[in-house]
């Protein structure tokens, strides 16, 4: 350590002894302060610049060897302080290492304290302010800066094979899952199925039929309707609570991101307590499907069907019980699992659509695309395979739809809103996706033609400013029913 160090340390030391019962302030190159009471520091220790090539404490998320991966709770961590090493949470006392680091922190070599035979030589392979990850032999461990992140961490996957491009006709070449049919205009799926009768015309079309009842929800009530809350349709008029049918919320979400209009053109309020939904049936036929205001509810009377916020009945309750009645006729999916190429075209006539798997696109890439669809007016969903990544303030749930959107601030490459709308600050189910490799590597996507839907794209689309509303201690929010399924089945491929 030189004299100037040496100097640093004596004049601390100095402070220290004489705010004994205070404290001291440590002015941080970022512009915070860390303000520490004297009771709680034991000593102040310097440390020159070729003894901090790292520093802090890092907790460990991941372990790697080959092709077998490690999982750990965030418990274990190693604190490096210049000369020190501390390693700690694997069970037992923390071991300490006397730590030298080699030529410009490429590597360390830690002894332990006690046991002078064990001896570690770790490389440094990659040094972040988020991510530490150290070499032993063939085994990489991966660090983090708090506990929470290392129990969610991913490790970065090994990137796609093709060459990287920001040319969107290349890009559209990795697309798969692709559901053009030459039967009708409505994909695939809808291919060889029931052919509409007068007789489902006009069933159809009587109010006094309901839906199925579904998610072991028990009654049809009579509740008020206000259709469009804010004026013009609004991503937050559609929050799921008790369905488990998050595609259908989430295109709906879409709807009213990209065609406020379309909405409204294909909703007719007949004036006495029903609504008439302009549709379209397996073989892209136009047909009509007329709904009226009674509600699905359990038991107790509470709405189970998707609401606006402070549970009010919107144009979106309206339109999935349309869906609701409309597949009670077709039989085609069910209400529940229902997929995103499946609920878009009962609306738009248009079932073509293509997708990108996880990981099958570089960041750029996968960027560029969801930017790409949403100009060119497609319906645009998509999900995670992994739970628990932070992404702004909400974090990601697996099995599981959310509705692509543009970017609300600098530090996302693009956002994703969850049907819950959920939040506690406002940001109505927004997760604010980052420039993260590990995290962008578990996103799909969805995107479909946005078919009949197409002359009303807003002009001049812009990133989701969710209306301001006031949360009450009455709204219903997602159910147990929801939330306990996401945990019994945390690996399902049919999304909820």
């Amino acid at each position: 350590m030189n004299k100037k160090l040496i100097l640093s340390v004596a004049l601390l030391m100095s402070c220290l002894l004489h705010v004994s019962g205070q404290g001291f302030v440590v002015h941080q190159k970022d512009g915070s302060l860390a303000i520490f009471s004297s009771s709680q520091v034991e000593g102040i220790t310097m440390v020159s610049e070729e003894e901090a090539y790292v520093l802090g404490t890092w907790y460990l998320g991941c372990k790697k060897n080959g092709s077998d991966e490690t999982h750990y709770d965030g418990t274990e961590y190693m604190a490096f302080a210049g000369p020190e090493l501390v390693w700690g949470g694997k069970g037992g006392a923390p071991d300490t290492y006397s730590l030298k680091f080699y030529p410009k922190g490429e590597y360390f070599v830690a002894k332990n304290v006690k046991k002078s035979s064990d001896i570690i030589r770790w490389y440094i392979t990659r040094h972040t302010d988020k991510l530490l990850v150290l070499k032993d032999g063939e085994t990489y461990r991966y660090f983090y800066p708090t506990p929470k992140e290392a129990a969610n961490a991913q490790i970065e996957k090994d990137p796609p094979s093709h060459k990287e491009t920001d040319n969107i006709n290349t890009i559209l070449r990795y697309a798969s899952g692709k559901t053009k049919s030459t039967v009708t205009p409505m994909g695939k799926h809808f291919e060889n199925r029931h052919q509409t009768t007068d007789e489902d015309r006009t069933w159809l079309m009587d109010p006094a039929n309901e839906p199925n009842k579904v998610a072991d929800l028990a009654l049809w009530r009579k509740k008020t309707v206000k259709l469009y809350p804010y004026g013009d349709p609004v991503p937050a008029d559609c929050n799921q609570h008790t369905i488990g049918n998050c595609c259908a919320i989430a295109v709906l979400a879409s709807f009213a991101y990209l065609y406020p209009d379309f909405i409204k053109h294909i909703i007719t309020d007949n004036g006495d307590g029903t609504y008439t939904v302009a549709m379209f049936d397996p073989q892209g036929n136009p047909v009509s499907v007329c709904v009226s205001s009674k509600i699905l509810c359990d038991s107790s009377g509470n709405i189970g069907q998707v609401t606006g916020k402070n549970n009010v009945v919107t144009w979106a309750t309206i339109l999935e019980k349309a869906l609701m009645k409309w597949e009670t006729r077709y039989q085609v999916d069910g209400v529940e699992g229902i997929g995103t190429e499946h609920v878009a075209p009962l609306f738009t006539g248009d079932g073509e659509s293509f997708a990108f798997s996880p990981n099958s696109l570089y960041t750029s890439e996968l960027k560029l695309a969801i930017e790409w669809s949403l100009a060119e007016g497609n319906i645009t969903i998509g999900g995670f395979n992994v739970p628990g990544l932070q992404c702004g303030t909400l974090t990601t749930v697996t099995g599981h739809a959310f509705t692509f959107m543009l970017a609300s601030t600098e530090d996302a490459i693009f956002n994703m809103r969850n049907p819950w709308g959920n939040g506690d600050k406002g940001e109505d189910g927004q997760l604010l996706i980052p420039d993260e490799r590990t995290i962008v590597q578990t996103i799909d996507a969805r995107i479909v033609n946005p078919g009949a839907a197409a002359p009303f794209l807003r002009e001049d689309l812009k990133p989701y400013t969710p209306p301001r509303y006031i949360r009450k201690s009455t709204d219903l929010g997602v159910s147990q029913r929801l939330l306990n399924r996401m945990k019994t089945h945390p690996n399902s491929t049919e999304l909820w």
